[in-house]
């Protein structure tokens, strides 16, 4: 969620992305896939790099790993774009065993478990972030009140279920917004030209 200036207002990435929007949440999960699959409902590989700035190694690698399903005749659905941009916008802050955990404990193991779709997860955290970032925002301190809101669609099969999805997203909604706060501190740090290299610090530190 890097923030760039762009004729003098603040852009940031969509979760996971390397695309630039002036408002998240105005963009949302839902248009974004809307834009992406609308020609077609599957994407090759290529287009899954160009939108996560992961290259194809990285990709792969998640996929044989199972944090990603398998793709179809070396396609990718939706559901396979939204699970890549969910860990690749929560990898920062949370173990991958346990973003691995946060998506079974909502929906299950089994296609019949599913709560609720991973796009439209994708879709509540672009949501929520796009308050998050509202000018005026209480920032995480209104976390429940946030979530109440964005959800306010979601048409809950159980009280449990509605319970699940509101614990999964303000936990990834304070990963993301923990990981915009690391990124803001790095570019302070190099403001002043703090060095990235562990090696080149412990030389500067006398180590």
């Amino acid at each position: 969620m890097e923030k760039t200036v762009n004729g003098g207002r603040e852009q940031f990435c969509l979760p996971g992305t390397v695309i630039r929007v002036n408002d998240i949440g105005k963009e949302g999960g839902r248009a974004f896939f809307a834009k992406v699959f609308f020609v077609t409902d599957r994407v090759m590989l290529s287009h899954i790099r160009g939108i996560t700035g992961l290259d194809t190694m990285a990709l792969q690698n998640w996929v044989k790993r199972k944090w990603v399903a398998n793709p179809e005749k070396k396609t990718y659905s939706k559901d396979h774009l939204a699970r890549f941009l969910i860990v690749n916008m929560l990898r920062d802050t949370l173990q991958i065993a346990r973003i691995m955990y946060l998506l079974r404990y909502l929906n299950g193991t089994e296609p019949e478990d599913v709560v609720v779709p991973e796009p439209e997860i994708y879709h509540y955290v672009c949501l929520g972030i796009g308050e998050l970032l509202a000018e005026g925002s209480e920032g995480p301190a209104a976390m429940d009140a946030i979530v109440d809101r964005v959800i306010a669609d979601f048409d809950a099969p159980s009280a449990d279920a509605k319970r699940r999805l509101k614990v999964t997203l303000s936990v990834m909604l304070n990963a993301c917004y923990a990981s915009m706060l690391k990124e803001k501190a790095d570019r302070k740090l190099d403001e002043i030209g703090a060095p990235h290299d562990p090696k080149i610090a412990r030389l500067i530190n006398g180590g």
